[in-house]
């Protein structure tokens, strides 16, 4: 009886220890893989697309915005201008002729020998609906025959040339 007992006993410990170390099935665990997966994929989704769609409202508002105040903006030389080659100073009047603020960001020199050179004017603001004069400092040298003032409008410019010290708008 001593020796039945004990074998008993001895089952029933392994099918214990059996069941324990068997643990969950790879189908199981290959379905909550799976679905882990997915649903941070479905999170992130979520997340990327609410981003780009706030990114693009933005740049359409800004975009869209510019892209008015462009259409309306209009600057020219109030009046004939002039180049002192002693000091390099050019001295010009410019008007801007709409209700939009603009901002010179560079100035073009073309030379003679179809050389260009930019002087950088870092956003002047020449406000809307008035007359400004401007004395900008040209080193590049002061055989420059014609010029462009350049706005952060890409078509909202003014062309001007040089003869002799006298600058004149090209219209």
């Amino acid at each position: 009886m001593k020796f039945r007992v004990s074998k008993i006993f001895i089952k029933v410990n392994q099918i214990l220890i059996d069941d324990m170390r068997k643990g969950i099935s790879p189908l199981i665990a290959a379905v909550i893989l799976i679905a882990a997966t997915m649903s941070i994929a479905g999170i992130l989704s979520y997340w990327a697309s609410s981003f780009a769609q706030e990114k693009l409202e933005e740049s359409e508002n800004t975009t869209a915005e510019e892209q008015t105040k462009c259409i309306g903006a209009k600057f020219k030389f109030y009046a004939d201008g002039s180049y002192n080659n002693n000091t390099n100073i050019m001295k010009v009047i410019l008007e801007n002729q709409r209700s939009y603020d603009l901002n010179l960001k560079d100035l073009y020199l073309f030379y003679p020998d179809n050389e260009i050179k930019t002087v950088a004017l870092n956003g002047i603001l020449l406000e809307k609906n008035v007359l400004k004069q401007f004395n900008f400092t040209v080193t590049t040298g002061d055989n420059f025959n014609k010029g462009q003032i350049r706005t952060q409008c890409p078509e909202v410019f003014v062309e001007f040339k040089n003869s002799g010290g006298t600058i004149k708008q090209v219209t």
